[in-house]
């Protein structure tokens, strides 16, 4: 058997290749279902396809951060609370998994939108729920190794890519000839086809491999008796939400959630200009899928130097840099040429998620206590996926609608707000020593 593993709040915590194998596969595949389908769907579902409107496009967009303001709190507080994480995980990459290859079979602007709200409203809060079964599995004294498995995650979304874009190229080939004759040609549709198939098998990873990680049972000195109470009823646990919003009287904890808001919504306006605005300085729109992994491998590099960045520099200003390549990209965006350069400047995306959200995800862990990590990592989610998602695909979508195909117009936005982000982060920003309540102790079997 492998070695008992704490729930994150003690040390001495003991690991194996065994599980860090395992954790690192489920990085893998949570990424690799997300980096099949969002990086193509506007070519799905714009002029090359199903002909949408920009305005159409954009609302679409805003599915991913919907989904993470309805399913995230409630998620975090079945897994802090009620049950075991991997198999809520398993539970919701199940369903979605469906949604997704019926989403593919839709054309019109309604169907699409409800069903990948419905399927996004799944799978954003298992982004939160894979990053607490790390953080508990991996314990307090190795919290540094969440970047290293992370970045197995990066590797999935750029084997997607890569992927998803031989894939297209691939209808001439023989021996794949009765595949196609079976499923049709490659279409821009099969990014939420193949999606889908990668997520059912994603599911059954997480029901039969995944470390058991059940809620954190309550102390007894946390059950108030009928004699004790007041009214004399049995206390109740407190929710998990409201004991995670309680952080937010952290002044620092509480500038980190509204930057990383902020930062987010630049992040789903990437997403959802960066591929328009490669096909239009020249790219070809079939590789722009593997173009784009190039943000990817530059984060694999940057993932393996963030726990020495913590550690040399601090949060604040490993965040800081981070910010900073986001606001370097969106500044040569405006500028628009060479070709070249574009391309190579995707390179920065990779700086910017490892140095600031990753950094940020290890800031929230620290801070939150062990029976709340859960819902902890969650609210980070809900922020930066679902108020930065919704409001950076509504801006996307309006401002190709107002500024059709001035893209220095575009790119201006999120380069001011970028700027203005970073310098309210260095000066509202502490790191300072958040204090948490003691909580009981569990084990986790691997």
């Amino acid at each position: 058997m492998e070695p008992v593993l704490s729930s994150g709040t003690t040390t001495g915590t003991r690991l194996n290749y065994g599980l860090l194998i395992r954790l690192s596969v489920m990085m893998f595949l949570q990424y690799y279902v997300w980096g099949i389908w969002l990086p193509m769907l506007y070519q799905h579902l714009g002029p090359n396809d199903l002909r949408l409107s920009e305005r159409e496009i954009g609302w679409i967009f805003t599915v991913y951060g919907l989904g993470a303001i309805a399913g995230p709190f409630l998620f975090g507080q079945l897994a802090d609370r009620y049950f075991a994480t991997e198999k809520l995980m398993g539970a919701t990459h199940l369903i979605g998994g469906v949604l997704l290859i019926y989403a593919a079979s839709l054309t019109t602007f309604w169907p699409i939108f409800l069903a990948l709200l419905l399927y996004c409203s799944l799978y954003m809060p298992t982004m939160g729920l894979s990053n607490s079964i790390t953080f508990r599995s991996l314990g307090d004294e190795n919290r540094n190794l969440f970047p290293i498995i992370r970045l197995w995650g990066t590797i999935g979304w750029i084997a997607a890519g890569l992927s998803f874009a031989a894939y297209l190229s691939s209808e001439h080939i023989a021996a794949l000839r009765p595949l196609f004759d079976l499923v049709g040609s490659p279409s821009y549709k099969d990014c939420l086809r193949g999606a889908g198939v990668i997520s059912l098998l994603y599911a059954l990873y997480c029901f039969f491999a995944l470390p058991h990680t059940p809620p954190i049972p309550v102390k007894e000195d946390e059950v108030t008796t009928p004699d004790e109470g007041e009214a004399g009823a049995v206390k109740a646990r407190a929710s998990a939400v409201l004991e995670c919003l309680e952080l937010l009287r952290n002044r620092s904890f509480l500038i980190l959630i509204v930057v990383s808001g902020l930062i987010g919504i630049m992040l789903a306006f990437y997403f959802e200009k960066e591929n328009p605005f490669l096909e239009a300085i020249g790219t070809n729109p079939k590789r722009i899928g593997a173009y784009m992994t190039i943000g990817q491998i530059a984060e694999l590099l940057v993932m393996t130097v963030v726990p020495l960045s913590v550690a040399r520099l601090g949060y604040k200003w490993t965040m800081i840099i981070g910010a900073a390549a986001w606001a370097l990209r969106f500044g040569l965006s405006m500028i628009g040429y060479p070709w070249w350069l574009m391309i190579a400047s995707i390179g920065l995306h990779g700086f910017c998620f490892g140095f600031f959200f990753v950094a940020a995800q290890m800031y929230v862990d620290r801070a939150a206590s062990g029976d709340i990590k859960a819902t902890a990592q969650n609210l980070f989610i809900f922020v930066v996926y679902g108020f930065g998602t919704v409001l950076g695909s509504v801006l996307g979508g309006e401002l190709g609608h107002a500024f059709g195909s001035n893209w220095t117009a575009i790119w201006a936005g999120p380069f001011v707000l970028t700027v203005l982000c970073i310098l309210a982060f260095a000066a509202l920003f502490r790191e300072e020593e958040i204090r948490k309540p003691a909580v009981a102790t569990d084990s986790l079997v691997a």
